[in-house]
């Protein structure tokens, strides 16, 4: 065979495990009448001297075959086991008849054992009336050879999962992945044509966005790059005209059908000994806390933890959990438990924004938390899986019925439901926790109502807790909370007066809706970068001493010397002081904050003291017992 010559590749899909357009979706992209906004499932054949190569069996591949003339297939190459990757495979019966040998199959062993467990029936060895897929599983080990060219696998990860990417000569194919581990640079280098995830410009925990993707391709310096896997957030001639003004020029949107030339390289595997460095360094990428995996869609649960991947079913808890009081821990804690018990995956159900901002947004509450938060917290507790769906008028308009039974059982593949007892559901709020219960005997799940959690003869609620920070007792709301409100968000320039006057500051621009009453606060802060808090003073107000117009978030740092020009901050609210009052000029007001500084640091050291007493007492009552 001619060493030289090129390989073909040609896109078969470039969507999403949903593809575009997406099913009762119309939006911009999913209707527009640009061919290359079409995309199935992610794909890719490979020809070279009369020879071919399918990387992945999607849903659509059978489509896809027939839309690119595929006569003959002489191998598939499998990334990983994701259904929208694999699924297509018992369309692999007509080769096998043409062709009269089993197919050969390229991938790990995890890959494998998805495979035999969602295709059983072909692997199992029993009589059949039907035909079943007949195949030659290969593990990959370590770079092999098709067409005479080398596959050199590229371990990434796709969120928490060990997936592969391939290199074929001077191309590489590096799809559904969120990190491309620092060992498997090395198998990268001096590509003509790199084909990658680019899912889209929001972050998704399991997918490369747009900006991160331009950083690998930055890092490896590819003459040419192609994004796939791209979800209907990105249409394709917004987007290129959007890289050409960035100053990417080099890089496209892969489009289904597209096809590049590429040069085949060495015909043996000279890089054997670097994979196998780089495969065992990496089992060793992701450490400590298993990291919360968060979805925008059902459906997007389903493709990692539903029949076709894990099949371990889940238990949910559903709620706005708008600032994750005490009340929404004991819900969420005890759905935690639960999952482990029965083996499943324990899964924060909730909305963004908040059905009241679309359904009666002049009503609407202010937000205690961002979402951002609220998906930190539910991390910190334990949360597996998060699926925050977007609220809109045909989510709104789903009844009681078919949100469990479409939502819930057919795609969340739902065994408990743990909700508070004023939960409501569906059009019109038309279900309650006793129609849910009845809908979960007759699906076969159950139901658990917590009680409301009370402190000091007072109900947890975010609409109290919302009304004592409003106020400016954010001791109160602390209590109901289980930690202090927290605000989060940019610092910002100030006018230069607190540090030209009085003392220096820093100015925070809220993400929060809700915001403290005005006046001086017992804060801690926590600065970008860093993880210990800093003891502070914070004013909300309107700098009435120097005729301020506009409301502001001002802290001061006691005692903290350290890199005054971080990007965001996050003030946690203890106690008030005092309220915000017009003093005589700058001198009366720098007395005033020396004041406040040393009761802060008071209230500080009372609270060590307090708590190092407490420690004691815990150890010699251990100690006793």
């Amino acid at each position: 065979m001619n060493g030289e010559e090129k390989i073909r590749v040609r896109v078969l899909g470039s969507g999403t495990s949903m593809g575009v357009p997406t099913l009762g979706c119309h939006c911009a992209v999913c209707d527009s009448g640009d061919a290359r906004d079409k995309r199935l499932r992610p794909s890719l054949l490979l020809s070279r001297g009369g020879q071919n190569v399918v990387v992945d069996t999607t849903p659509d591949f059978r489509t896809q075959a027939l839309l690119a003339g595929i006569n003959r297939l002489d191998a598939v190459v499998l990334t990983h086991g994701h259904a929208d990757h694999i699924l297509g495979f018992d369309d692999l019966r007509p080769y096998n008849f043409k062709q009269r040998a089993p197919m050969p199959v390229y991938g790990s062993e995890e890959t494998f054992r998805i495979l035999r467990r969602v295709f059983a029936y072909a692997f199992d060895d029993k009589p059949s009336l039907s035909s079943v897929p007949s195949v030659a599983l290969h593990e990959v080990k370590g770079p092999f050879s098709l067409m005479g060219v080398v596959f050199t696998p590229v371990p990434l990860l796709h969120g928490e999962m060990d997936v592969l990417g391939y290199r074929f000569g001077k191309a590489a194919y590096l799809t559904d992945f969120s990190k491309l581990p620092e060992e498997s640079v090395g198998l990268l280098e001096e590509l003509d044509d790199l084909i990658l995830d680019a899912l889209r410009d929001v972050p998704h925990p399991m997918h490369m966005t747009v900006e991160q993707s331009l950083g690998v391709v930055e890092r490896l310096k590819p003459k040419r790059a192609w994004f796939t896997h791209i979800a209907h957030d990105l249409g394709h001639a917004r987007t290129e005209e959007r890289l050409r003004r960035l100053g990417y020029p080099q890089v496209k949107l892969a489009y289904d059908g597209m096809e590049i030339e590429v040069a085949s390289g060495p015909s043996s595997p000279v890089r054997a000994s670097e994979w196998r460095v780089a495969s065992k360094k990496k089992t060793n990428v992701a450490v400590g806390r298993r990291k919360m995996n968060v979805f925008a869609s059902a459906e997007e649960w389903a493709a990692v933890y539903g029949k076709a991947a894990s099949g371990k079913g889940s238990v949910i808890a559903i709620g706005n959990f708008d600032g994750i009081h005490l009340g929404h821990r004991r819900v969420l804690e005890y759905c935690i438990g639960l999952a482990r018990e029965c083996g499943a995956v324990a899964t924060a159900l909730t909305f963004e924004p908040p059905p009241l901002k679309v359904l009666r947004p002049e009503s609407a509450p202010l937000r205690i938390s961002t979402n951002q938060q609220r998906q930190a917290w539910f991390e910190a507790l334990g949360m597996e899986a998060a699926v925050v769906l977007p609220f809109t008028m045909e989510l709104a308009r789903m009844t009681p019925e078919d949100f469990v039974d479409d939502l819930l059982v057919r795609q969340l593949q739902v065994k408990a439901v743990v909700v508070g007892d004023n939960f409501r559901f569906g059009h019109k709020q038309a279900g309650n926790v006793k129609f849910l219960r009845e809908l979960g005997m007759r699906n076969g799940f159950d139901v658990i109502v917590h009680e409301p959690v009370t402190i000091r003869g007072e109900i947890v609620s975010s609409t109290q807790i919302r009304k004592l920070v409003a106020e400016g007792n954010v001791t109160r709301a602390a209590r109901m909370l289980g930690r202090p409100f927290a605000m989060t968000g940019e610092v910002v320039p100030g006018t230069g007066t607190g540090r030209k006057f009085t003392f220096p500051t820093l100015n925070l621009r809220p993400e929060q809706e809700l915001l403290p009453a005005k006046g001086v606060y017992i804060t801690r802060t926590v600065l970008d970068g860093e993880t210990n808090s800093h003891r502070s003073v914070t004013n909300v107000g309107m700098r009435p001493t120097f005729d301020g117009t506009r409301l502001t978030v001002e802290t001061h740092l006691l005692d903290y010397a350290g890199n005054f020009s971080p990007k965001r901050m996050e003030v946690r609210f203890w106690k008030k002081l005092r309220e915000e009052k017009k003093f005589s000029g700058a001198e009366e007001l720098k007395a005033q904050i020396g004041k406040d500084i040393a009761k802060a640091g008071a209230f500080f050291d009372k609270l060590r003291k307090t708590r190092e007493k407490w420690r004691v007492a815990m150890r010699e009552n251990e100690n006793r017992n």
